[in-house]
């Protein structure tokens, strides 16, 4: 079974990725391979030039020539050894690194403020009763206690793409290659994939819903409405009229607080429930509200994709980031992360006044080649408001004027991320190779679209 980083790119021509947990099973290799040998003891912080993992090291005492030296905090170093027989041995496994990052295990280590679970009950419990400007007042509070921290960098953190890369470096290592192919990301050789998402917290928001997306049909978009099952009364001539003008609705779980996730016993006894709310609104997908979230339990959830983790939003409730701008599977779930800032904590928390920030993240994400995702909100005080309406119709100009990316829904995303991983293209939907270059200057591959004349 392939790994996550094998799955990731699916190099073609790649030796196998073996990770094992003990020297001696080396012995048993032959042939080019990658070669990681899962330490023992706890999972700490390992750096080298351009790259930096979380998993758990292993010295590796056989002979070789070492390619790079990856330090931990405390300054013991561990080395990567190349040998002529196309083997490359790496002092940690490459999954453990790559799950460190996108189910956020690297939070037992790198943990700032934030409110515990009995903090965050108390606060959900009486929601209600706050007014709005004091909620408001609440989160500003709470974000400048939380500061900002170093890890991972906000609004953008690319520590994935930064393992991938050197992934990649150590396959065209292990075959003395220069450069090989690799399964694209995007279809047809789009640059990067962009999908608009909302979050519907009352009714209100349901019915100024219809005016949010008149301005996205305006430039060309579609988007998805993820809408609460038990919270507020839904309008389903709202819903239909959504899905009959080609918009997605996704569900938002039943009630808008953390219970969905407060505990193990409280997940499963909604699950029943969820999974026919989501069938009454025709949905494949899932985000939970205030991105609560247990990253374990999200393949669990009754639907094809989930869009509840960040790339890096320390300014949420439960901060955190799964550093990539990629689509990710949980399990047989879908992560589409959003990826930039949300609309209310970028008018209403640090009080923007302009699309400005947005469009830099666009511009940033599309080098990645990664997934645009903004998540806004439809109601009073989010888009409900005309000022901040006004910046989200200046993002989609910009958005209609920026070339080279896919606008999707969030579920054509997901159903082409699966096709992709399985190496298979879709109707009118191509799956291309781009290339991943050997670069002597770093330790990192470089990633090349396809049809790129340097390559």
């Amino acid at each position: 079974m392939s790994s996550a980083l094998e799955r990731l790119l699916n190099i073609q021509d790649a030796p196998p990725l073996l990770e094992i947990g003990s020297e001696d099973a080396m012995n048993a290799v032959s042939g080019p391979a990658l070669i990681a040998v899962r330490g023992e003891g706890r999972q700490v912080w390992m750096s080298a030039p351009e790259c930096r993992v979380f998993a758990r090291p292993h010295r590796d005492g056989r002979p070789g020539r070492a390619f790079a030296e990856f330090v931990t905090s405390s300054g013991e170093a561990f080395e990567c050894f190349e040998r002529g027989d196309g083997h490359i041995r790496l002092p940690f496994s490459l999954t453990e690194a790559y799950e460190g990052f996108v189910t956020e295990r690297w939070t037992s280590k790198h943990r700032g403020r934030s409110l515990s679970t009995r903090q965050l009950d108390l606060y959900y419990r009486m929601k209600r009763l706050i007014p709005r400007r004091v909620q408001l007042a609440l989160r500003r509070r709470l974000i400048k206690w939380q500061g900002s921290p170093d890890f991972p960098r906000w609004p953008h953190d690319d520590s994935v793409e930064r393992l991938a890369r050197f992934y990649a470096a150590c396959v065209l290592r292990a075959l003395g290659r220069e450069k090989l192919g690799f399964n694209w990301f995007w279809p047809n050789g789009a640059r990067a994939a962009l999908i608009l998402t909302h979050d519907v917290e009352g009714s209100a928001g349901l019915a100024n819903a219809v005016r949010i997306a008149d301005l996205e049909e305006e430039r060309g978009f579609r988007s998805s409405f993820n809408v609460v099952g038990d919270w507020y009364p839904i309008d389903w001539g709202v819903v239909r009229e959504l899905q009959n003008r080609g918009h997605e609705i996704g569900s938002h779980a039943l009630y808008h607080d953390r219970s969905l996730f407060s505990s193990r016993s409280e997940f499963e006894r909604q699950l029943p429930e969820l999974r026919d709310v989501v069938g009454r609104l025709g949905a494949v997908g899932f985000r939970s509200p205030a991105t609560h979230r247990v990253p374990q339990w999200l393949c669990e959830l009754p639907v094809e994709y989930d869009a509840t983790m960040p790339l890096s939003d320390p300014y949420e409730p439960q901060p955190g980031g799964v550093c990539t701008a990629w689509p990710f599977f949980l399990g047989e779930v879908v992560e589409l992360p959003y990826t930039l800032p949300q609309d209310h904590t970028l008018f209403n928390l640090l009080g923007y006044r302009s699309a400005g920030l947005w469009i830099d993240q666009v511009k940033r994400v599309k080098r990645s080649f990664g997934l645009v995702q903004c998540v806004t909100h439809p109601d009073p005080g989010y888009l409900g408001e005309r000022r901040n309406e006004a910046a989200y119709a200046e993002f989609l100009e910009a958005l209609a004027a920026e070339g080279g990316m896919w606008h999707a829904l969030p579920r054509d995303v997901a159903r082409w991320w699966r096709a992709r991983s399985d190496g298979r293209s879709l109707p009118s939907l191509q799956l291309l190779q781009g290339i991943v270059v050997r670069n002597p200057d770093s330790l990192l591959a470089e990633l090349s679209p396809p049809g790129n004349r340097q390559c």
